[in-house]
């Protein structure tokens, strides 16, 4: 499947072009998947033809299932997936999904030789477990830490990094914005990442936090803090 076939496939799904759409890549599929909600169920067959299209409709379903209906409580639609019943998650169970998560992304810049990202993550991090709305944190890059930035900004860059043909970067747009979540969109879209790598699932243990709207924070060198939705006793 070239990408244009498939940039047409998915205006097809969607029943309407953009007028100033781009044959040539993937922006005008931003929103995507929003179209869908909120089961998602009309997506499917969106990835036949493509080796790995099984794996991919698992991990749509998934991200469907997590976010459930796309109605606000006060009226109106997300314009992103969002988690608002998320489950209750054991802080110990947070807390061990957050090193094996950061052990994965270790493993990804170790094979696409990602030096910045390595020596962030080279001292042993302490990960602190808290619940309530979390901080936000510093927009100045001056007052972000190197841990922070290697998370946040190195590592949303490691995909691009893996030669996994044409379609991936096609597809990134629609992927990004189902939450503006570099590291969700790489996960769903990790079965195109797999096989280059020879990396089974770096960042399934991320998946597992987001979907119980785990946040994370980080303000220093050696320490991530978590925070977990506040569930009433």
């Amino acid at each position: 499947m070239t990408p244009e076939d498939l940039i047409q496939r998915c205006h097809d799904l969607i029943g309407s072009v953009p007028e100033d759409a781009d044959p040539s890549n993937g922006e005008s599929l931003i929103g995507f998947f929003q179209s869908f909600r909120p089961d998602g169920m009309a997506l499917q067959g969106m990835f036949d033809g493509i080796s790995v299209g099984a794996d991919l409709q698992k991990r749509l379903d998934q991200l469907f299932t997590a976010a459930g209906d796309d109605r606000r409580p006060e009226g109106g639609r997300d314009a992103y997936f969002v988690i608002r019943k998320p489950e209750p998650l054991d802080p110990t169970v947070a807390s061990e999904l957050t090193q094996q998560w950061l052990e994965g992304i270790r493993k990804f810049a170790e094979v696409v030789d990602a030096p910045t990202i390595l020596a962030a993550l080279e001292p042993e991090l302490k990960v602190r477990v808290l619940e309530g709305i979390p901080p936000k944190h510093p927009k100045d890059d001056m007052e972000k830490s190197d841990l922070l930035k290697a998370i946040v900004q190195d590592s949303s860059l490691l995909t691009e990094k893996v030669d996994a043909g044409p379609l991936p970067g096609i597809l990134r747009p629609a992927y990004y914005f189902t939450a503006c979540d570099a590291m969700l969109r790489d996960y769903l879209m990790w079965p195109f990442y797999a096989k280059a790598t020879g990396l089974t699932d770096p960042l399934a243990p991320y998946f597992e936090l987001w979907r119980h709207r785990v946040k994370y924070r980080i303000f220093g060198e050696t320490q991530i803090d978590l925070y977990l939705p506040w569930h009433p006793d």
